[in-house]
């Protein structure tokens, strides 16, 4: 009989011809059968401390016999609450008691599967919160995690419940063929190791092997501890799951209903503004203004907005007010420049919310167009610095950034981003690649910027243009009786280049990274294009301002850079700007003088009509094309760079070797003709860029370039002074 069966009928003679117990037919080698079943029951103690020692089990080696006074909690199975009342008694069982527990598992699939979901939610909720809190203490680390906002809260819990069911299954299907696995135990050790190892692994301060043995011992001692309480414990989480289910909704409605219910009533309070034109802002992120066609772009990478300059006014020298996208997205807001929003790096979160200090307190453009009775959103593609978490969320009733996709909602959980840094960094020949492919999960595998992939970690979820412009859509369509502003980024321009899988590539491309770029180009351009149709089909597009934009430019090799964010040459402060607005504005006129892209929100408060147009600093841009005689008095345009370390591992190359923010300070000035770009340690370069727009002619150690240094320096020094109010 095996072990832990009783029986009181005494053992019987073998039949002749039948080889007795312990008299080694096979011929194992003497000791070997010992030695296996000592090992075999030492294995069993492990999840059983009260399974009784091997040779409690055995006469003689070999010779198997009946084991004594074993009960039904030292094994532990449990059919049903009343059977477990009935068998939490110490008495030996019976032989029909043990006999009806050994031969079936009698907890059932249902049992852990409630487990599992308590267990799931348990972790979730703790995870959702840890998140939250870790990634404000880890705000210095900003530009290498993937982030998260207080929906993370409920969409945790899901991922987590959906991934420990499929544990516990698992368990449950490993149990089948044998019955006395301690299968409650088992579940238990592996989700409390996987609750603990999540834990510790959010707080992004540990070495996943430290985490890995921390929870492995934490798991080992909760075992321990079930393995004397494993009925109260099954009491206790059959009795709160409900209570755990009940948390999970609570969390998913507060959250999910609570924001519904703010911009409602927000927008229920807006004043009427009947007649008031719609404002559609359009930033293309990263697009430096010489790739588009209409600019003059050997290549037609932008036939939509080509279309769109031709009904509108084009700014050909527009400057962007820093080269990187944090302080950039701030200036277009507010109107101001980074030295005066002082959002110039990225700044630790406050525990209550941004509230009115963000930005330094000046008034946004959201703001002051939600006095005129706009409803405001803003969705942004560009989830490291363009998010209502780094402070640009002011004067915008809805926000939209993480969480566009299932893909994108599971990669910003724990266990998402475990999965993603082991398996979606691989090569198109990964089997795990091409399963996803294979079964169409082509999303998850359209990688961002976003992250610590560069770091071994895992890469973010690319938000596409076609994501964008639903939410944009579906947001207009919610109320048509109010005008709307909405704030658009698309980072398809961003690295890394090209449009998503299957989109058809131009033909130009040949896999370059100028080719990428320029595709990239092309597909945001074509999406773009569809946004207007559609709200030209809706009949919105003849009353809607549109202003497209970009927050900085990229280097593309020049200077011996790739990307962006550490200097200010032309190619990184040069962008698009066109305003469309029919019958309002002239159509196909192209401006030459340099202007700032932060007179956008003075240029649109004037367009509509708004007051607050004074309150922003301007000069709003619509005297350009009403005033041609103002265009040589127009105020020179100026960019600024704090010193920062988000660098690219690519650009490090060149610190040391030209100007960078890695070392200090920057600041440059456009005029008609003369770019001055002056660092706070290692002085100034000057560069023609109307006859060298790659700035490849530094001029401030020619005579002449000494002499006008001097006059342009104090000019710089006087727009600084304009610009602080002095």
């Amino acid at each position: 009989m095996s072990p832990g069966r009783e029986s009181n009928v005494a053992p019987t003679r073998m039949q002749p011809g039948k080889p007795e117990a312990g008299s080694n037919p096979i011929g194992f080698v003497p000791g070997a059968l010992e030695r296996w079943q000592k090992m075999t029951f030492s294995s069993l103690k492990a999840f059983y401390p009260t399974w009784p020692d091997w040779r409690q089990t055995s006469d003689a080696p070999g010779r198997n016999t009946p084991a004594k006074n074993l009960n039904c909690e030292s094994i532990g199975y449990v059919e049903s609450p009343g059977q477990a009342h009935r068998m939490t008694s110490s008495a030996p069982a019976s032989p029909s008691q043990t006999q009806s527990v050994v031969s079936a598992p009698i907890v059932s699939a249902g049992s852990l599967t409630s487990l599992a979901i308590w267990f799931g939610i348990f972790t979730g909720l703790t995870e959702g919160l840890g998140l939250l809190i870790f990634q404000r203490i880890n705000w210095r680390q900003w530009g290498r995690i993937i982030h998260v906002s207080k929906e993370i809260v409920w969409i945790s819990p899901v991922v987590d419940v959906l991934f420990f069911v499929m544990v516990a299954v698992l368990v449950w299907l490993v149990s089948r063929p044998w019955p006395r696995l301690p299968v409650v135990r088992v579940l238990a050790f592996v989700l409390t190791f996987l609750a603990v190892y999540d834990w510790l692994t959010l707080t992004n301060r540990l070495y996943h092997r430290a985490c890995w043995l921390l929870a492995l011992g934490v798991a080992v001692a909760f075992m321990r501890w079930l393995a004397k309480h494993e009925l109260v414990a099954l009491r206790f989480w059959r009795k709160t799951v409900p209570w755990m289910v009940g948390l999970f909704f609570i969390f998913l409605l507060a959250i999910q209903g609570g924001e519904w219910m703010h911009e409602e009533y927000a927008v229920a309070r807006l004043p009427q503004a009947a007649g008031s034109p719609n404002v559609l802002v359009i930033v293309l992120d990263t697009l430096r203004a010489d790739h588009l066609s209409s600019y003059n772009y050997s290549r037609p990478t932008s036939p939509q907005i080509d279309r769109i300059a031709q009904q509108g006014v084009l700014f050909e020298n527009a400057v962007a007010t820093c080269s990187w996208s944090l302080p950039s997205h701030a200036s277009l807001v507010t109107g101001q420049y980074p030295g005066q929003h002082g959002l110039q790096n990225v700044q630790p979160m406050p525990w209550l919310g941004w509230g009115n200090g963000s930005m330094g307190g000046y008034p946004t453009l959201g703001e002051a167009l939600q006095r005129r009775g706009y409803r405001t959103g803003a969705f942004s593609a560009n989830r490291n610095f363009f998010t209502s978490n780094v402070g640009l969320g002011r004067g915008f009733l809805h926000f939209e950034d993480y969480f566009d996709s299932l893909a994108d909602s599971f990669i910003r959980t724990l266990y998402g981003k475990e999965f993603a840094g082991l398996y979606l960094n691989r090569t198109e020949h990964s089997k795990v690649i091409r399963a996803l492919r294979y079964l169409g999960i082509d999303s998850i595998l359209d990688k961002d910027d976003e992250g610590s992939g560069n770091y071994g970690g895992a890469f973010a979820v690319r938000k596409r243009a076609s994501a964008v412009n639903q939410e944009v859509l579906r947001w207009i369509e919610r109320d048509r009786q109010r005008p709307f502003f909405a704030f658009l980024n698309y980072m398809d321009v961003h690295y890394s280049y090209g449009g998503p899988r299957g989109y058809p590539k131009p033909e130009w491309d040949r896999g370059t990274t100028v080719d990428e770029y320029d595709a990239s180009l092309r597909y945001v351009d074509d999406y773009l294009g569809r946004l207007l149709a559609d709200l030209r089909r809706d009949g919105l597009a003849e009353n809607t301002i549109v202003v497209i934009t970009s927050d900085h430019g990229e280097s593309l090799g020049g200077h011996g850079m790739n990307y962006h964010g550490i200097s200010m040459y032309w190619d990184l402060i040069h962008v698009p700007l066109i305003i469309f607005y029919p019958g309002h504005v002239p159509a196909g006129l192209r401006v030459t003088t340099p202007v700032t892209n932060a007179a956008i929100p003075a240029t649109i408060l004037q367009l509509v009509g708004s007051p607050d147009s004074a309150k922003f600093p301007g000069p709003p841009l619509a005297a350009v094309w009403t005033k041609p005689e103002v265009g040589p008095k127009w105020p020179y345009p100026l960019s600024e760079l704090a010193r920062n370390e988000f660098i690219n591992t690519d650009d490090k190359a060149v610190v040391g070797k030209i100007p960078t923010a890695a070392d200090g300070n920057m600041v440059s000035m456009v005029t008609p003709r003369w770019h001055l770009i002056v660092h706070e340690k290692l002085g100034a370069q000057l560069y023609d860029w109307t006859v060298d727009p790659r700035e490849l002619n530094n001029l401030i150690d020619t005579p002449e370039g000494r002499a006008l240094a001097v006059g342009l320096s104090l000019e710089l020094k006087s727009g600084i002074s304009r610009r602080d109010g002095n």
